[in-house]
């Protein structure tokens, strides 16, 4: 993996940040400490894994910002990917993976969910961050990271820089399909066992198949002889039947015609009540058509008093709209009376407001007066700040100056070495002997030792400088805030004087109008002198009723004789019902009684034809009850041959289970055998790819090349003096006596085999930095992993100059295996050590920014 592209955007210390590592091979990260050079590098983790400094994963969000991002192009092999990871604060992140093809395009490889997208991630990068961290990143803090970690962590460790997760992965392939072999054959036993204990039943089946043939055949026969009886009872028994029903016909033949001949005598008996009820009513016609013409007289003067009736409502009816209409108004005069009344009291109170009003308006000139002192203020303020920036621009070009010297002489020392034969001196061009050529390197070293010092007191006055501006800009800044509100709030105060000025001046002049309205209005109420037109229309309504001469009296007495007279008119309906019916049931009688006598015959007909049906009822056995004897037989028998036939056929059925049980436990035999064969097989290759198997054998053989690298820059380190070697063992003797598996790491020097913690920070920083590179370059060279890139954020502040000069001989030494290698450091004399570099600064206001030098 070879870092390509780095963008941020609110990322830690960073607002808007973009890196191009392209052009770089070997370069430092270079900057002062807390300006962001380790966020750089936590922004690549972050992006990768979603891993960086702090828990909290809002706290990484830049002070201000309610979202983050990170970009980052990147080669593995010969393919470039860019991923890209958000977060927004107080919700869960977002992560997107793509891969380019050559013309830049983007093809999304993001998975259904962040947890599949990372997988991913790490199946093309061919490690998690652990791994990372313990091997291409030297983390700041973290230099022994794979030194003091437990013997099982790192054996962990190397065991994933040696890329044995495909052998884990081998190895639980082969346990669980040994697993499942082995469940198979429990199982196939277990089914075995249990079909051979019911193939212990098929002698009794055969038997029993044997018994019940026997007893169907007898049982059939006998069911024949009681079939051929049941069949000759039946037919004994439907002759009776038969007669039985004639009786019961008979019977009720005579009963229908006995029910006719009385309901026709009782409806001769009601026609000649009838007849005798319409002679009495014509009897008395003569008084019922009296009463009638009297209810007609009734009715008529009722009609003619009911139309008086109807217009004397609708004159009532404008009499009361207009009475309403007068109340209406005298409501709306009071309704207004009482508005102007209360503005009137308004406008009283607002015109006692202004002489304060006025002392209010003076007041607001001091204010004024105080908003031009604070004018003054913020120049005053501004031309310092002017003034510090101008002397942090002398200074910085002064530092600059004494750089551009120490890079002269580091160059004309430079010159110096790679000269070949006799090197010249720079300013006479005479030739150096070895003694001039060393006096005349430490004099440049001198020099570029003191131009250091120089530069960082030129360094420092302008950060001095730049936090006066700030101090002063800062003020500025107060001022103006402070200005600004107070500018805010007089001119709040004077807009909302000036409308309360307006609005009592306006009160003063519209009270006169208000008082002269609300006397008019009164005295209007007060004559009645209102609704003119409806009071005239009142008053025409009135005389109109008058003149109309409806008697209410007369008219209820009219509706009261309509009342008493109304059952005439029944009567004098039953009347003309009556003229018309006596013509009629003369003829109705008549033939009523000739059809009483017919029916009179056909019932004496009905009483004959039931003797003759009872009988020959009488003549006739009745055999039922041997019937229901024979049924009975014939159905217990019947039952007992379905019995018979069900058994026989479950157990042919049962037969034909257990023979298709035996033949299924000759299949589970065969299953049975195929299953402990793969079981055997497959414990075999577990055992094989387990960590005491393949993998064990490839970290012994890993183990002399990690030494050999890890040695051979520790005598580079150290450049042969103090010689300090480090050995791994994998296995050691515990107290008990027994061989257990470890990865110890053994350090010897002069003095002899010491514990870590009894060297010095400076050894054991140089013996952690040759184990970090030794796995950096393991993991770079093994097949699957080319990760070429190897980043160090640690530990050179605990050399001496010496030190730090031998350290950066061995990774110039290593350089060419990788791709890329960044060495973060804030110490001055290194930041030149290496061709390129990378520079980080922070500027209060926009952040961190790093620039490729």
């Amino acid at each position: 993996m070879i870092p390509r592209r780095l963008r941020l955007r609110n990322f830690l210390s960073y607002r808007d940040c973009e890196l191009d590592f392209s052009p770089l091979h070997l370069a430092t990260l270079a900057g002062k400490n807390g300006d962001g050079k380790s966020a750089l590098l936590d922004a690549i983790t972050w992006a990768l894994w979603g891993e960086a400094r702090g828990r909290v994963e809002d706290d990484r969000i830049r002070h201000g910002a309610d979202d983050m991002r990170v970009e980052l192009d990147f080669d593995v092999d010969s393919d470039r990917y860019r991923i890209i990871r958000k977060r927004t604060r107080g919700r869960s992140g977002a992560l997107d993976f793509f891969q380019l093809d050559s013309q830049g395009g983007l093809r999304p490889i993001t998975g259904g969910t962040s947890r599949e997208t990372q997988a991913e991630l790490n199946r093309r990068v061919h490690m998690d961050h652990q791994t990372f961290i313990n091997s291409v990143f030297l983390v700041q803090g973290r230099s022994n990271e794979f030194t003091v970690q437990t013997p099982l962590k790192r054996k962990e460790v190397l065991r994933k820089v040696l890329g044995l997760e495909r052998y884990e992965d081998l190895f639980r392939h082969a346990n669980d399909r040994r697993k499942t072999a082995e469940t198979d054959a429990a199982i196939e036993e277990r089914f075995i066992g249990d079909d051979e204990e019911r193939l212990a039943e098929m002698p009794a089946v055969e038997e029993a198949l044997k018994q019940t043939a026997s007893e169907r055949e007898a049982l059939r026969e006998r069911l024949d002889g009681e079939e051929k009886e049941l069949a000759e009872l039946r037919l004994a028994a439907t002759e009776h039947e038969r007669r039985e029903r004639a009786v019961v016909e008979a019977t009720a033949r005579l009963d229908d015609r006995d029910t006719a001949v009385a309901r026709r005598t009782e409806s001769i008996a009601a026609l000649e009540s009838d007849l005798a009820a319409v002679r009495e009513t014509l009897e008395h016609a003569p008084a019922i058509e009296e009463r009638y013409e009297r209810l007609g007289a009734a009715r008529d003067e009722e009609r003619a008093l009911a139309a008086l009736a109807v217009r004397a409502g609708e004159i009532e009816g404008a009499i009361t709209g207009a009475d309403s209409e007068i109340a209406q108004e005298r409501r709306a005069i009071e309704t207004t009376v009482a508005g102007l009344d209360r503005q009137r009291e308004d406008a009283v109170a607002l015109v006692a407001t202004l002489p304060s009003l006025r002392e209010e308006e003076a007041a607001l000139g001091g204010e004024r007066s105080r908003l031009a002192g604070l004018d003054e203020g913020v120049r005053e303020a501004q031309d310092a700040a002017s003034e510090a920036l101008q002397t942090q621009a002398a200074r910085a070009d002064e530092a600059g100056g004494y750089r551009a010297r120490a890079q002269e002489l580091k160059d004309r020392e430079a010159t110096l070495a790679a000269a070949e034969g006799e090197p010249l001196c720079p300013v006479c061009r005479k030739p150096l002997t070895p003694d001039e050529l060393q006096a005349t390197v430490d004099q440049y070293q001198k020099e570029r030792r003191q131009l250091g010092k120089q530069y960082a007191a030129a360094q420092g006055a302008v950060e001095e400088a730049k936090a006066e501006a700030a101090t002063h800009q800062e003020r500025a800044a107060a001022l103006q805030e402070e200005r600004r509100t107070l500018d805010a709030r007089v001119r709040e105060c004077e807009q909302a004087l000036a409308a309360r000025l307006s609005k009592a001046a306006g009160a003063e002049r519209e009270l006169p109008d208000l008082e002269g309205r609300l006397a008019t209005l009164s005295q209007s109420l007060d004559l009645e002198a209102f609704a003119k037109e409806a009071r005239e229309r009142r008053s025409a309504a009135c005389e109109q009723l008058v003149a109309l001469g409806y008697d209410r009296e007369r008219h209820a007495g009219a509706r009261e004789r309509v009342a008493e007279f109304e059952p005439a008119e029944a009567d004098y309906n039953r009347l003309t019902g009556a003229r018309v019916q006596a013509e009629g049931l003369g003829d109705r009688i008549a033939g009523a009684r000739a059809e009483l006598r017919r029916e009179c015959e056909e019932r004496d007909h009905a009483r004959e034809t039931l003797t003759e049906a009872q009988t020959a009822l009488d003549a006739s056995d009745d055999v039922s009850t041997r019937l229901k004897a024979a049924e009975d037989a014939v159905a217990e028998s019947r039952d007992r041959l379905t019995a018979l036939d069900k058994e026989h056929g479950r157990l042919e059925e049962r037969r034909a289970t257990l023979d298709a049980i035996a033949a299924r436990v000759e299949e589970a035999k065969d299953r049975l055998a195929a299953a402990r064969d793969s079981a055997a097989l497959h414990e075999e290759l577990a055992r094989a790819f387990g960590r005491d198997g393949v993998q064990a054998m490839l970290i012994e053989q890993s183990l002399p090349e990690l030494e050999r690298i890890a040695n051979t820059l520790l005598d580079q380190l150290t450049e042969g003096r103090g010689r300090t070697q480090v050995s791994l063992r994998t296995q050691r003797e515990s107290a008990s006596g027994k061989t257990v598996e470890t990865l110890d790491i053994h350090i010897s020097d002069d003095l002899g085999t010491r514990d870590y913690e009894m060297y010095s920070g400076g050894e054991k920083f140089r013996v952690d930095f040759a184990l970090r590179i030794a796995l950096s370059r393991l993991l770079a060279m093994r097949s699957g992993a080319t990760l070429p890139t190897l980043i160090i954020d640690e530990g050179f502040g605990t050399q001496d100059e010496d030190g730090r000069d031998r350290l950066v001989a061995a990774i110039n030494a290593i350089s060419s295996e990788f791709r890329l290698i960044l060495l973060v450091t804030h110490i001055e004399e290194l930041r030149e050590s290496f061709g390129r570099r990378i520079e980080v600064t922070k500027d209060p206001e926009h952040g961190s920014l790093a620039v490729v030098r």
